[in-house]
């Protein structure tokens, strides 16, 4: 009952849905796009399964979760290169990382995910003709995991995580989520503390593997290229603030005001990459608003500081102190530029984003207090002295101009840190290729 009312009330909002895609297409065009699959399961055409053979459909809800699982995908497709490949998100940034990483999958189709109703869940499985279903993290949409279950398809919740609200609404929606879990082929945690909100649900994780992203692979081409970046600044120093969230900028440029830090480090620089395209601009205004009351050069925007198709800057980008980073996909050459990030996410309470990947880079974080979304790995990185933790942006940027004393030690930290926690791809694929069958 409880899940049919779910779909009644899912499927009413179909028109608020289309009505938010409309006002998200206005700023970000790329949401105008896939709107036969997401509303009519409208999808590429799929060829069927060889006799013999196995399609893998992978969703990814965006880019984090994209990157996350894309050790284990690409470790299978070694193993069974005769697989074929269905990779299905959300997002249009999502989309286009995925994309990226999984182009050279065999068969592969990419695809928006319809909304979770029944009857679109049904044309879903059928036209996908996969033999198991791969979800990340937290996307335990109810319709289609028991219907794909109950279309024999193996399903499969890997580098699970849970937030202290994912966890309470796990355990206030149990008449819904109990049963979705149970029907799990497979369950894969990344943490002891994650598997026990399962398993006090009365479904027992198959194992506890840690996280994936430890071991997403390094990307050379970008460290040389944010070291282009690196030569072509004056700046002795640069702060970067990675993947900020609404609200926080503002916080941010306040406090280099407040403590007057570009007057008191006048070879600094403070680099602004925000988690979401369609705030570049928005962002760039308050930059450029702060950069007036604080006395420094109009900010430099990353896309148009570079001629087309090289790295030499153009005019006025080495002596910028203040720099947007406006582009997609670049995330390891922001890193390493750096000296350090502050960690978007952590300053108000939105739970704060992956620190794992500039840990990787050599990048040491400062985090805010809201890390719930990543804590395992905010603690870890804190004892091992590849992070700090602050309260607030203005502390952070006053430890920054009095007791900060270098670098090196700190980055040698978050290497040894992001190495020492690898090795989830190997075990997340020993247990899903039992429990599947392979």
């Amino acid at each position: 009952m409880f899940l049919w009312l779910y779909s009644v009330v899912l499927f009413l909002l179909q028109p608020v849905l289309a009505l938010y895609l409309l006002k998200r297409g206005i700023r970000q065009p790329e949401y105008r796009v896939g709107w036969g699959q997401r509303f009519l399961a409208r999808l590429p055409e799929f060829a069927v399964v060889p006799e013999g053979q196995q399609r893998i459909w992978v969703h990814a809800v965006s880019v984090g979760e994209a990157h996350a699982v894309s050790p284990l995908v690409q470790h299978w497709a070694k193993v069974y290169s005769r697989h074929e490949w269905a990779v299905s998100c959300t997002t249009p940034t999502g989309m286009a990382t995925c994309e990226q990483l999984y182009a050279g999958l065999n068969g592969v189709r990419f695809f928006y995910l319809p909304y979770d109703l029944p009857y679109l869940v049904a044309r879903t499985v059928k036209q996908v003709q996969a033999q198991a279903l791969w979800v990340v993290e937290t996307e335990l949409w109810p319709n289609l995991l028991l219907g794909a279950g109950k279309a024999g398809v193996h399903t499969a919740l890997l580098n699970a995580r849970v937030s202290p609200t994912t966890g309470r609404r796990l355990v206030q929606f149990g008449f819904v989520s109990k049963p979705v879990l149970q029907s799990l082929g497979t369950l894969i945690c990344q943490t002891r503390a994650d598997a026990d909100v399962f398993e006090k649900l009365g479904r027992p994780v198959n194992a506890v593997c840690g996280n994936l992203k430890f071991d997403v692979a390094l990307k050379p081409e970008l460290t040389t290229l944010g070291r282009a970046w690196r030569e072509a600044t004056q700046a002795e120093q640069i702060v970067l603030f990675a993947s900020s969230r609404e609200g926080e900028e503002v916080l941010l440029l306040d406090a280099l005001n407040r403590c007057q830090f570009f007057k008191r480090m006048p070879k600094a620089s403070v680099w602004v990459v925000p988690r979401h395209p369609q705030r570049f601009d928005e962002v760039f205004e308050q930059m450029a608003d702060a950069a007036t009351r604080m006395g420094v050069a109009r900010p430099v925007r990353r896309s148009a500081s570079f001629n087309a198709g090289s790295n030499i800057a153009l005019a006025g980008f080495g002596q910028a102190r203040l720099v947007l980073g406006d582009s997609m996909g670049e995330m390891p050459a922001y890193y390493s530029v750096a000296d350090l990030a502050l960690l978007g996410g952590s300053w108000l309470p939105f739970g704060g984003q992956n620190l794992i990947e500039a840990c990787a880079y050599g990048c040491p974080v400062w985090m805010g207090p809201n890390t719930f979304n990543f804590a395992k790995a905010a603690d870890d990185a804190l004892a091992a002295g590849a992070a700090r933790r602050f309260e607030h942006l203005l502390a952070a940027c006053e430890y920054y101009l009095t007791e900060f004393q270098g670098n090196e030690q700190a980055r040698k930290a978050a290497f040894a840190y992001a190495r020492g926690h690898r090795g989830a791809t190997q075990r997340s694929f020993d247990v899903l290729n039992r429990s599947a069958g392979c």
